[in-house]
């Protein structure tokens, strides 16, 4: 067997040491924390070359005693525990006394600081973790303290060190963390001689977060203030659609102190639960604050675990905080953002003027050609009197013809002034950054297409009313030498203006001032209604798919077995379920204790008739016991999402215009209908004053 050597004092601060100071970030945030616990109330904190090289973390709190700064570099000496019993109860973020001495033994670390009741501060400088000097200096009250060359005497440590940007992110993210747990505190962060950002320190959570992330960010979030038992939450959440791809913008504290909860994020996931997109995660900066006697942070070296008395409470203040705060702050439906200007010209065109002139004449002589009738929707050839007149444009447009010396020129057919524009530049539509297409209706058929002397145009153009398109003299008289009867008078009584005015009556009688007006459907798909100064854009199919899941999980239909199943759990599994028959039986399970760690289902919800009950009851049980207060098992919730999308109308179904109105006005009465069980919107909106500033109409 080996010998029991003890280690050297050399070698085995080196090894404490690996366990505090990770990375330049975990320098950071230990000694941010020491700012903090000093009572700062401004804190600088900044890096070079991503703080391997150099990190300077300034405060003004309330400084070290210059008898006692050799001391604060001693292992497992502090002043914020004197006793085992302050384990029970720590309310700092520091506490055990390693942070200094850890980073002292792997860098070269100057500190300067000053007490309010001294005249003079001291500075200290310890490198490797051996005393180079301690002498008197002048300085302002706090403490500030330089560690340079990180690593310097563990190569094999500095190696594995990631790029300057990757560990530069690593130190913000420190920082982030620190700065959004404590914004009554100004932190300044600065990196590389840049400033990066500076919170303003005046308490305001949601200040802190616009300093850090900016506009984009706050302007998703939605106030969270809940209170449960000895449990208190509060700080933001963001709405359904402000999602990220993953969870790196959730940030949750504990009293004062970043923490990994793992029962926070399966509330958050729960309470958003039919509201988001599947795969998608919601943002949050929630702050928890209980007792101090009900939390354990001696877990981890970093302090970023912790322990929980009854973890299940903190599990249902985090669901209920979070559900409660949808509801009261996810009111404003999405808007649709127009951010392009129309009618802007782009570089090729901006700056040149239109002509109207002819296009040069081929080399090669050019012959007439007369046309034996006029095209479709051609336009009537101008007489002799206004032969010569412009062409009535705004402005004065030059017409000139080719001059050809080597062949006589022959006048090409008369072109109207649309055909001319069409020549001169080719057509344009203006766009916005949405990608809105514009597009006129088709123009009808019957209007001149058809010689008059045809009996199905006749008969078309008096029980249409169609007016005949002007058609040439020659055409006509080729086509039919006969005179056109003139069609009959449209009777005495218009019934469509009569209608009409009925129909705007009874609107103005009926229909509430701020009532949606339907003005039609697009794509068989999507609803255009108009309330108010807005346009609402529908998806029926989303709409009326939350409308139905809301109808079925309001209340699930139960069913009497045919003989009773008896379920064995585990002992923690039956206590959870023997705790909450009343969660069973609001899901539609009518359950009894049968004993020992066994229960009895004497009714089942009617969707999951021929499904495996006892697998779902354990399923239930399993998360009941997990402090899951919504044990609602996948089955279930499937079947419901399952049901409401194919009872649901389709996308490309006609719906009738009664239809469409009785729609919009039940989805605008619930306001809980805002997204399918699938996390998509149900509705958009455009503002009449962005559409407005599109057209020109406004600045």
């Amino acid at each position: 067997m080996a010998k029991i050597n003890v280690l050297p004092k050399s070698i085995s601060e080196l090894i404490a040491a690996g366990e505090v100071v990770e990375r330049p970030s975990s320098v950071v945030k230990e000694l941010t924390e020491n700012a903090i616990d000093a009572g700062a109330t401004q804190s600088t904190v900044e890096i070079k070359k991503g703080g391997a090289a150099h990190i300077r973390v300034s405060g003004n709190g309330c400084g070290i005693a210059k008898r006692d700064v050799p001391t604060a570099f001693l292992r497992h000496a502090t002043s914020k525990i004197s006793s085992a019993g302050d384990l029970d109860r720590i309310f700092t973020l520091g506490f055990r006394g390693e942070a200094l001495p850890s980073i002292a033994a792997v860098a070269k670390v100057s500190l300067l600081t000053r007490t309010e009741a001294e005249e003079t501060g001291a500075s200290y400088v310890i490198e490797g973790g051996q005393e180079v000097s301690f002498e008197e200096a002048g300085c302002p009250k706090g403490t500030t303290v330089v560690v340079r060359e990180l690593f310097f005497n563990t190569p094999a440590r500095r190696k594995f060190l990631k790029k300057d940007v990757t560990e530069g992110n690593f130190a913000a993210d420190a920082v982030t963390k620190t700065a959004l747990s404590h914004p009554e505190i100004r932190f300044t962060f600065i990196r590389d001689e840049k400033r990066v950002f500076t919170t303003p320190g005046n308490g305001d959570l949601f200040a802190a977060v616009y300093a850090v992330f900016g506009k984009e960010v706050t302007q998703q979030l939605l106030p969270c203030e809940y209170e449960y038992e000895d449990i208190r939450v509060s700080g933001y959440i963001s709405s359904p659609l402000g999602n990220r791809p993953n969870r790196s913008m959730q940030y949750f504290f504990v009293n004062g102190r970043y923490v990994r909860i793992p029962a926070a994020a399966p509330a958050l996931d729960r309470a958003y639960k039919n509201s988001i997109m599947i795969g998608k995660f919601p943002m949050c900066f929630l702050s928890v604050e209980l007792p101090f006697e009900h939390t354990d942070v001696n877990v981890h070296p970093a302090k970023t675990e912790i322990r929980f008395s009854e973890e299940s409470k903190l599990f249902e203040a985090v669901f209920y905080a979070a559900r409660s705060a949808l509801g009261k702050g996810d009111t404003a439906r999405p808007e649709v953002k127009l951010t392009g200007r129309v009618g802007i010209l782009d570089e090729t065109t901006a700056g040149t003027q239109m002509s109207f002139a002819q296009p040069p004449a081929p080399e090669a002589p050019a012959q007439s050609v007369t046309p034996a009738g006029p095209p479709p929707f051609a336009a009537p050839a101008p007489t002799e009197e206004k032969k010569n007149e412009p062409l009535p444009t705004e402005e004065k447009k030059s017409v000139t013809a080719p001059q050809s010396p080597a062949a006589p020129v022959t006048a090409p057919p008369t072109r109207s002034k649309t055909e001319w524009l069409q020549t001169a530049a080719p057509a344009r539509r203006p766009s916005v950054s949405i990608d809105i297409e514009w597009s006129a209706p088709e123009r009808p058929r019957a209007s001149g297409a058809v010689p008059l002397n045809d009996d199905t145009a006749k008969r078309r153009v008096m029980e249409e009313g169609l007016a005949p398109a002007p058609v040439s003299k020659e055409s006509s008289s080729a086509a039919s030498p006969a005179p056109v009867p003139e069609p009959p008078a449209p009777p005495a009584r218009d019934f469509a203006r009569e209608f009409k005015a009925l129909s705007e009556g009874a609107k103005k009688a009926e229909a509430p001032p701020d009532a949606a007006r339907v003005i039609g459907e697009a794509f068989s798909t999507y609803i255009i209604a108009e309330l108010g100064d807005k346009l609402i854009l529908i998806d029926k199919h989303a709409a009326h798919e939350r409308m139905i899941f809301n109808s079925l999980s309001a209340g699930a239909d139960s069913q009497m077995m045919l003989m009773p199943l008896t379920v064995t759990l585990s002992g923690k599994e039956y206590a959870a379920v023997a705790d909450n028959l009343g969660v069973f039986a609001e899901a539609g399970y009518e359950i009894e204790d049968f004993g020992g760690t066994s229960v009895i289902v004497r009714a089942c919800p009617l969707a999951l008739s021929q499904e495996d009950i006892a697998a779902i009851v354990r399923e239930m049980a399993g998360k009941l016991a997990q402090g899951d207060q919504r044990p609602v098992p996948e089955k279930l919730d499937w079947l419901l999402n399952s049901t409401a999308c194919r009872a649901a109308i389709k996308a490309g179904d006609d719906m009738k215009p009664e239809e469409m109105e009785y729609f919009v006005r039940r989805l605008l009465q619930d306001e809980t209908v805002r997204y399918c069980p699938h996390g998509r919107p149900v509705l958009y909106e455009i503002k009449r004053a962005a559409l407005e500033k599109q057209f020109g109409r406004t600045d």
